[in-house]
């Protein structure tokens, strides 16, 4: 969400307060770990980006590292997530790391955030758009196959209308507006299918209902985290704004 903020941002600071309303949501409000607000992370990360980088969403998991290493890279695997501006021309890369501490209950939930920033040489490369797109296409197919054949929508009827909502464009009205005003439909359609769809993928993993073999769940798992991975890079390619 703060990258897509920031590579929308407008002239002046205008949309910091909005970009920190859409970002804290719920939430506490977000410090970074010098006690600076949310809003002046955001100023920082936009100059950043003005003056020489790159700015998008890194979502590593143990098995995808995305190219952070060292403490950085420790970190941004703990949260799952993190947003980096590269400083371009060989020049280090700012790196935002969220530490979410959660509280509360379904009904009413909170979090409490500390946003570690560090600088650090990112290999990160994100995919094109259109790579993206393609990739996620191709993801939905597997995705409904395995699917299907597991009947994820008969033993987890929580999972049913995300289902069948997977090949939808439309944005949640939950979602839409957390997202920057100026934010390209292309994008908000490829970051909400890519998000769905992992999340499905992430909750048909945790328990393979239907499966009848080892083998037949080992190949719905590889399946499933394929699908899991594009989605992941299409949410990076979703956030990337090149200056």
């Amino acid at each position: 969400m703060a990258a897509l903020w920031v590579g929308c941002a407008d002239d002046g600071e205008s949309w910091i307060p909005r970009a920190v309303d859409a970002i804290t949501g719920t939430d506490e409000p977000h410090r970074t770990d010098d006690d600076a607000p949310l809003g002046a992370l955001l100023d920082r990360l936009s100059l950043q980006h003005s003056v020489s980088g790159t700015v998008f969403s890194a979502l590593p998991v143990p098995h995808e590292p995305v190219g952070l290493t060292g403490p950085v890279g420790i970190a941004a695997m703990d949260a799952g997530e993190c947003v980096v501006v590269d400083g371009g021309a060989g020049a280090q890369a700012l790196v935002a790391v969220p530490d979410v501490v959660a509280f509360g209950s379904a009904l009413e939930p909170g979090a409490m955030v500390r946003w570690q920033v560090h600088t650090a040489q990112a290999a990160i490369v994100p995919v094109s758009l259109g790579d993206a797109r393609r990739m996620l296409a191709e993801a939905l197919v597997i995705a409904v196959d395995a699917l299907e054949s597991m009947d994820v929508a008969r033993w987890r009827p929580d999972a049913a209308e995300e289902i069948a909502e997977l090949a939808s464009s439309a944005v949640p009205a939950e979602i839409s507006h957390q997202l920057p005003p100026r934010l390209d439909p292309r994008r908000s359609d490829l970051l909400v299918r890519a998000a769905r769809l992992e999340a499905i993928a992430e909750l048909a993993m945790a328990d393979d209902g239907a499966a009848v073999t080892l083998f037949a769940a080992d190949q719905r798992q590889a399946a499933l985290r394929h699908v899991a991975s594009a989605s992941r890079h299409a949410m990076s390619a979703a956030s990337t704004f090149a200056h």
